[in-house]
């Protein structure tokens, strides 16, 4: 039965604002715009990798992680932010479903939702009547995913103090350590491969344990959604060899980047 790790309160005394990857002064502003004139009756909050990205800033000058886009959550009055939003000049994104909107604001008047230099993209969930909290315990799969910020206090130095975390996500990322969220890694199959790509970034591994755990979800992935993973890490970390000297180092025993592999693999040792 994997261990439980303690809800303690993570207490930082520096008060700086966080360092959140805007792409330029033309994103800083698009983000401030969006922030300022944000309505009071909409709960809505920063979550996933530029958060984390931010907080790996925070903890280390040097932290390195970037993102394309900026995921949201929003727990309060979600149509009325996509309508806020529209009203700011952004567009329809490639992902229109019931719970989840990619919304575009481009720097310059294009229409091209792939020209992420150009572009400000919300990947927006919409989880109404719902906490920041309970959505980061049922979806994050890693804990170092597992922060949550109200967009009102993104700007803030005292978000510290504001920040919804799970427990030991802030210490996760101040120690570059992985762990697994068990309330939340069965969501996301693919985490394992999000695990190559953070060691390839200096994260220390998760325990043997939890590797097996995220292994036995790979199969979970269908053929196409798989090669696609393949692809990101190979690309992420420098080419095929990079990828696999990673995994090796990690003590990952089938060939990650072969499903028949791992599928193999996991009946052998059920």
């Amino acid at each position: 039965t994997p261990s439980t790790r303690t809800n303690q309160k993570f207490k930082m005394t520096s008060t700086k604002t966080l360092p959140i990857d805007f792409k330029d002064e033309r994103g800083l502003k698009v983000f401030t715009n969006v922030v300022q004139n944000l309505p009071d009756d909409i709960e809505v909050y920063l979550i996933g990798g530029s958060l984390r990205n931010a907080i790996d800033r925070y903890f280390h000058d040097t932290g390195n992680l970037m993102q394309r886009d900026y995921d949201l959550l929003v727990t309060k009055n979600s149509q009325k932010f996509l309508d806020y939003l529209k009203y700011l000049g952004f567009y329809d994104g490639w992902i229109q479903r019931p719970t989840q909107k990619v919304l575009i604001k481009s720097f310059v008047d294009n229409d091209d939702p792939e020209d992420f230099t150009n572009n400000m993209v919300f990947d927006i969930h919409l989880q109404d009547g719902t906490t920041a909290l309970e959505n980061l315990e049922k979806h994050v799969g890693l804990t170092l995913n597992g922060n949550a910020l109200s967009l009102k206090d993104v700007f803030s130095e005292d978000w510290q103090s504001r920040i919804v975390s799970l427990p030991d996500a802030m210490e996760a990322l101040q120690a570059r350590k992985i762990f697994i969220n068990y309330d939340g890694y069965k969501q996301l199959p693919s985490n394992l491969f999000a695990v190559i790509r953070f060691v390839h970034n200096q994260f220390e591994p998760p325990s043997r344990e939890e590797l097996e755990l995220l292994l036995r979800e790979l199969p979970k992935l269908d053929d196409e959604l798989y090669e696609k993973n393949v692809q990101k890490v190979y690309r992420y970390v420098g080419g095929e060899q990079h990828a696999r000297d990673t995994a090796k180092k990690i003590g990952i025993v089938p060939d990650i980047y072969d499903r028949q592999s791992v599928a193999s693999y996991i009946e052998s040792i059920s």
